[in-house]
């Protein structure tokens, strides 16, 4: 399904490629849209094991948290590039609907992960001022990050250097919601 999308993908080159009879995945499946449930949810799990939201070291500054908390993600994009992938392959290639609602679902549980991780970025502020820079950035940083996936390969030089520059634009956005408030 990531090299050919959802509605690109029959049961029978799944059951190619697996080497398992349509029949044994139509009995555990019953469907093509509950294997992708499955993988997504798998997946999922996978990457949000590996993206920890352990407390940051206390001596770190906000903008070393935020780094900390994008090489995290890198990190679980990284043990999981397929999964990622896929949700990019299904998101701009499916039409909206119970495809995209694996995948939405997927979606908004890593978006509050990342809302977390930026609150507890700055939780030295109170968790309130925290709550409110995490809110109002988490989409920003969100859409950035992936875009950083996008543009190039998880773990090269450039997107080291692209989770550092999103780091310090993160924490010069959180000042400017600070300033606001």
């Amino acid at each position: 399904m990531s090299a050919r999308g959802y509605d690109g993908t029959s049961i029978s080159a799944i059951a190619t490629e697996s080497g398992l009879p349509a029949s044994s995945i139509y009995y555990h499946f019953s469907s093509k849209l509950g294997i992708l449930t499955a993988i997504i949810e798998r997946g999922s799990h996978r990457f949000l094991e590996g993206v920890s939201l352990a407390a940051f070291p206390p001596e770190n500054s906000h903008r070393e948290n935020v780094f900390e908390l994008l090489e995290r993600g890198q990190r679980g994009i990284e043990a999981t590039p397929e999964f990622v992938q896929l949700q990019f392959v299904i998101m701009f290639n499916s039409p909206a609907g119970v495809v995209n609602a694996a995948v939405e679902q997927t979606r908004a549980e890593e978006r509050e992960g990342l809302r977390v991780g930026l609150a507890a970025a700055y939780a030295d502020l109170g968790e309130t001022t925290a709550g409110v820079i995490a809110s109002e950035l988490v989409d920003f940083v969100g859409a950035a990050f992936d875009g950083i996936f996008v543009a190039g390969r998880p773990g090269s030089a450039t997107t080291k250097a692209n989770i550092r520059l999103l780091a310090e634009a993160t924490d010069a956005l959180a000042k400017s919601v600070l300033a606001r408030n």
